[in-house]
């Protein structure tokens, strides 16, 4: 088979492989890499041209829950091992900046195509990973309680292997094997979002003082009839690159009829969004100071969807748990965002955790309650609608997805190859050494 130059390493026979991660997000790269790195034999699948996620596809432009809400003006990590390991080299990559406070919350900000540069060269470093851009999941073979393999579009053959880690977002692996999954009703589902670059700014434009006149010339354009109601919610923040800046546009997606798995709905919002975005960069010329000049820069190649699928684990992590900061014995690593939900188009509702504490991560919640050798992470892990507020964001899906790699390169070391139910404890335990390593 021939191979980019960005990923080089070849594909080996299709029996050869010990971890199949589907999904090159920030979970699925962590997935990938960290079992790569513990002596797996790994293949990455991603549906898109390249690695990124949301970021690369979508346009997200911050990192959020790498540092724990507090008070104070100083960052702390909320996990060690891979997460900050990759927000440290992002940084020094030039391609992101920060940690930038905004209210109580610490984020990086980060520029989305080096984002996806930057993931797309450390997977080629890894001597044990093969990674297969432009490929999608077709079928699933199982047998009982275990995946035995995977069909892929852009390989001949169904890819075996001994552990199968979900990462996609839309739970696609498990949704193809028959595993449990669910998902909020459709008026519920985090609204998707709309995320543009505009260029040609000046950048004092872009201060406190300029981001008020920007909603003010908003709200006063859709006052006068100039502007769609739906640019009310719009968002200006400053982006990594000189003069350039990021919009973000919640879109209400039509209430109950909102179908983040239906393509067909997807694009309808994709052009939706676009003549949006046009609309508001003319408006925007005219009216606004230090935009005289502004054009679009990068239309996203999706929509951002925020929630579809969940996967049904051995444990369903829920608001409470988020909000109280629970601890398991099982832990593995941290998340330390609030429960952020956009149930509607008019801006987040933020629920914030008893004094700001992380909440743990159980192993379990990683771990499929219907097959034994699957793994998950990323957005679509087991737990609740408002949970998944908190754990969807970038800095604890790396947690997560070292996390999960490192729990099926125990899987395929064991003799059972499972995680037998009440071994949890134990088996995290080195897990979760690794993950928070250096806090």
């Amino acid at each position: 088979m021939s191979t980019t130059p960005e990923h080089p390493n070849p594909c080996p026979p299709a029996a050869a492989f010990d971890v199949f991660v589907a999904g090159a997000g920030s979970a699925g790269v962590a997935a990938a890499i960290c079992a790569a790195r513990a002596g797996m034999r790994t293949l990455l699948v991603e549906r898109s041209p390249a690695p990124g996620g949301n970021v690369a596809n979508a346009l997200v432009h911050s990192i959020c829950g790498l540092y724990i809400i507090s008070p104070d003006m100083i960052p702390r990590q909320a996990n060690g091992g891979f997460a900050e390991e990759f927000a440290l080299a992002l940084i020094d990559d030039g391609a992101a900046t920060g940690p930038v406070r905004m209210d109580r919350l610490d984020v990086l900000l980060q520029e989305p195509i080096l984002f996806s540069r930057f993931c797309s060269r450390i997977l080629a470093k890894e001597k044990n990973l093969t990674f297969l851009p432009n490929t999608a999941i077709q079928d699933v073979e199982i047998d009982d309680s275990r995946i035995l393999s995977v069909r892929v579009d852009s390989l001949p053959d169904p890819v075996r292997a001994t552990a199968f880690i979900d990462t996609t977002g839309e739970a696609d692996l498990a949704h193809y094997a028959g595993a449990e999954c669910e998902s909020a009703p459709p008026g519920q589902l985090q609204r998707p979002a709309y995320i543009f670059s505009i260029g040609n700014v000046k950048m004092d434009a872009v201060d406190e003082q300029g981001r008020l006149e920007f909603s003010r010339k908003i709200v006063a354009g859709i006052r006068s009839g100039i502007l769609d109601p739906r640019l009310a919610a719009a968002v200006m923040r400053p982006a990594c690159v000189p003069d350039q800046v990021q919009v973000t546009i919640d879109l209400d997606a039509e209430g109950d009829h909102y179908s983040p798995l239906n393509p067909e709905f997807l694009t309808k919002l994709q052009i939706l969004g676009q003549n949006l975005a046009t609309q508001l960069q003319i408006h925007l010329r005219s009216q606004v100071t230090g935009f005289e000049n502004c054009e679009i820069t990068t239309f996203p190649a999706r929509v951002g969807v925020r929630e579809s699928r969940r996967i049904a684990g051995r444990h369903r992590l829920t608001a409470t748990e988020i909000l109280e900061g629970a601890e398991f014995e099982d832990t593995v690593c941290r998340s330390a965002w609030p429960i952020e939900l956009r149930e509607s188009a008019s801006g987040p509702k933020m629920k914030y955790p008893r004094d700001g504490k992380p909440c743990g991560v159980p192993l379990r919640a990683l771990l499929s309650k219907d097959f034994d050798n699957l793994l998950m992470a990323g957005r679509c892990i087991s737990s609740t609608h408002e949970a998944q507020g908190a754990l969807r964001v970038i800095g604890t899906c790396l947690a997560m997805g070292q996390a999960a790699g490192l729990a099926a390169a125990h899987l395929v070391r064991s003799a059972s190859q499972r995680i037998d139910p009440g071994t949890e404890a134990a088996v995290s335990k080195p897990i979760r050494e690794a993950v928070l390593k250096g806090i």
